[in-house]
């Protein structure tokens, strides 16, 4: 068996990270002694510049986004803030709050069973401010195809809107219009995060459509997906 390229020794060494994140000093302890940090932010930056590489150069070092497994994957924590900050700043809504569902008790109940992430969103209203649910899926470079839509619609009952965010490159071609066909008919939003870390960067490519729902099917989503509405003030 041959040697590992310098792609898996970065992505097996970057997962034994949070949120599979460190420095590079950090990194180069964990590759080697045949690594500095000069040479290890020479080579992730090459890695930086390939879109089809989840190894990103981010504000103290560099990041793996390849990752949807493990206790906190950093490609949902990145989505996740930058929803809050994108979205936060909208002037029609008073606050936004994201839970990561993968922390929850919930999460093997079943198959297509819950989102990746379920957003809580209060909008300013003229009497009242008025709350809505986001079920939202997050895909990996390389994992985003038509499954991801419906997949997204299925675990979304109960919610008001339903979104797929994707990261690495553009989805374009014969697999972008059927992805595309799908998510106008369901009325699932789709979101190209190129770089997760940049959310002033990403791209609304299809809008979400409100879904119709009742008050018992949006307590069963929520209960499905294992979530309190405490938890949405908590995970700060």
């Amino acid at each position: 068996m041959g040697a590992r390229s310098h792609k898996d020794q970065f992505i097996s060494a970057l997962k034994s990270f949070p949120h599979e994140k460190a420095s590079f000093s950090q990194l180069a302890g964990k590759l080697g002694d045949t690594w500095t940090p000069e040479r290890v932010e020479a080579k992730a930056r090459e890695f930086d510049d390939d879109a089809t590489t989840p190894i990103n150069v981010v504000k103290h070092g560099v990041q793996y986004f390849g990752s949807e497994t493990g206790q906190k994957p950093g490609l949902y924590k990145e989505v996740r803030r930058g929803i809050e900050r994108r979205w936060g700043a909208d002037n029609a809504i008073r606050h936004i709050s994201i839970v990561h569902c993968s922390r929850t008790a919930e999460r093997n109940r079943g198959h297509w069973s819950q989102p990746d992430l379920i957003g809580q969103v209060r909008r300013r209203a003229s009497a009242k401010p008025e709350v809505v649910y986001l079920a939202i899926e997050v895909e990996r470079a390389g994992g985003f195809d038509v499954r991801s839509v419906y997949q997204a619609y299925e675990f979304g009952r109960g919610a008001d809107f339903s979104w797929v965010f994707y990261e690495g490159p553009v989805c374009d071609g014969t697999r972008w219009e059927q992805i595309t066909v799908a998510a106008r008919d369901l009325g699932v939003g789709v979101v190209h995060a190129a770089r997760p870390t940049q959310p002033s960067k990403w791209t609304t490519q299809v809008p979400a459509r409100i879904r119709q729902r009742t008050f018992a099917q949006q307590r069963d989503f929520l209960q499905r997906s294992g979530v309190t509405t405490e938890m949405f003030e908590a995970d700060q």
